[in-house]
C-alpha cells in the first residue's frame, strides 16, 4: 500500500513539474519553455494572411484568437494601410503587428550630360530640356509613406568679353534656370542660381586672365508621397534656362559664342532621386 502511494505521489509531482516548465533539449528548463539548439530552429505556423485586420488563424476553442497568437505570414496580400508582406506577425487583439523593420530604398542617378541653353530665335531649345538618368520609375514593395529627395546642380556658362574700350577688364553675372520634378500627378518647381566670372585685371591677377564657369551650385528638394505597393510611379526632371544677358549668346550656343550652363556629371555630383519608405 505504501508502495503503492509512493509510485502515485511521484506521478504526481513529475506531471506538474512537466506542465509548468517545459525543455526541449534541455534539462534544466529555465521557462515555461526553454528550446535549446546549436543547428536548428523553431518553425512558427505558416499561414497566408490576407490583411493586418483579418484574424484568419482559427482558435481550436472557438472565437476570435487571443492576443499574443504568433505565426509566420507567407503572403504577399491586401492594399493601402492594412497590406501584408511575409514575416513574423503577432495578434495584438485586433490586427497583427508585424515583427520585423519595414526598409525600402532606391536611388535613381544622372547619367548623361545637359549643357541647357537659353530660348531664342536662332536657336530654339523649346523650354524645358529632360535631365537622363539610369532609371525614371519607382515600383515600392511597401503601402505608406516615402520621403522623395531630389538633389540637383547647376553651373554658369561663359560670359561676354570684357569691354576693353570702356577699360572694363572684370566682368561677373549670374544665370538661372526653373528645375521641373514631376512625379505621382503633381509638377514641383524651383529655381536654382550660378555665378561666372573673367578677370584681366592687372591690379588682382598680374595682368593675367581668368574665367570661372561652371561655378556649380546644388540644392536638395524633399516631398512625402503616400505610395502603393506594386505601383508603377515614373518621373520626369528637367531644367528651364532663362536668357541670361552678359553671356555669351544671351546663354545660348551660336556661331562661336558658347554661354549655355551646366548640368554635368562630375564625380560624385550629379542629379539624383531617391525614395525611402518612412512609414505607414
Amino acid at each position: 500500500m505504501k508502495y503503492t502511494l509512493y509510485i502515485v505521489l511521484s506521478f504526481l509531482l513529475l506531471t506538474t513539474f512537466v506542465s509548468a516548465q517545459v525543455g526541449l533539449s534541455n534539462s534544466n528548463p529555465e521557462g515555461l519553455l526553454d528550446v535549446t539548439s546549436t543547428t536548428t530552429g523553431v518553425v512558427y505556423p505558416q499561414i497566408a494572411l490576407s490583411s493586418t485586420t483579418t484574424e484568419t488563424v482559427l482558435n481550436p476553442n472557438g472565437g476570435s484568437i487571443v492576443a499574443g497568437t504568433v505565426i509566420y505570414n507567407t503572403a504577399t496580400a491586401g492594399s493601402g494601410t492594412t497590406a501584408v508582406r511575409p514575416g513574423i506577425y503577432i495578434w495584438n487583439g485586433s490586427e497583427w503587428i508585424s515583427q520585423f523593420h519595414r526598409r525600402e530604398y532606391k536611388m535613381c542617378s544622372q547619367n548623361g550630360d545637359l549643357r541647357p541653353g537659353s530660348d531664342d530665335l536662332l536657336n530654339p531649345v523649346l523650354g524645358d530640356q529632360v535631365i537622363p538618368f539610369d532609371s525614371n520609375s519607382f515600383t515600392p514593395d511597401i503601402t505608406g509613406n516615402y520621403l522623395v529627395t531630389v538633389t540637383v546642380h547647376y553651373g554658369g556658362g561663359r560670359l561676354d568679353p570684357p569691354n576693353y574700350a570702356n577699360d572694363q577688364h572684370v566682368n561677373f553675372n549670374s544665370s538661372e534656370g526653373e528645375y521641373d520634378f514631376t512625379f505621382n500627378g503633381t509638377t514641383h518647381n524651383f529655381t536654382l542660381k550660378s555665378f561666372s566670372g573673367s578677370n584681366d585685371d592687372r591690379l588682382f591677377d598680374g595682368g593675367s586672365f581668368n574665367e570661372h564657369i561652371n561655378s556649380t551650385n546644388q540644392t536638395i528638394y524633399t516631398v512625402s508621397e503616400a505610395l502603393t505597393r506594386s505601383t508603377l510611379y515614373p518621373f520626369t526632371l528637367t531644367f528651364n534656362q532663362v536668357n541670361a544677358d552678359g553671356f555669351e549668346a544671351n546663354g545660348d550656343n551660336i556661331l562661336l559664342e558658347d554661354g549655355r550652363g551646366y548640368i554635368t556629371q562630375d564625380g560624385a555630383i550629379k542629379c539624383t532621386v531617391e525614395f525611402k519608405f518612412i512609414g505607414k
